[in-house]
């Protein structure tokens, strides 16, 4: 048991510290003024902008933001980020179906 804590502790680690750098990153990133073109708004949650560069733009309503989906890294990002929180769930039952 003494040699699976390193392995969990890691699993838990990554996301959050993964977590943390985008938080730092997002502000760097993302746009700060509203250029956002109304049309561009999907369902006013999404938005779709192949012109446009940014990675992420300021949410329409509330506080955040959110990925411009017209940009091909947005979709990188999703995945990333999505594996990265399924990661600490599977990864352990996958670790000790193994090492049984």
């Amino acid at each position: 048991m003494n040699q699976l804590a390193p392995h969990l502790i890691l699993f838990i680690l990554a996301p959050v510290a993964l977590l943390a750098v985008l938080s730092l990153l997002v502000p760097i990133l993302a746009r700060r003024d509203d250029r956002t073109p109304d049309r561009c708004w999907k369902a006013g949650i999404f938005y779709v902008n192949p012109a446009d560069p940014t990675l992420f733009v300021e949410k329409r309503h509330g506080i955040g933001y959110t990925l411009n989906f017209g940009n091909p890294w947005s979709w990188v990002v999703l995945i990333i980020v999505t594996l990265v929180a399924i990661a600490p769930v599977i990864l352990p039952f996958q670790y000790l179906r193994i090492h049984r």
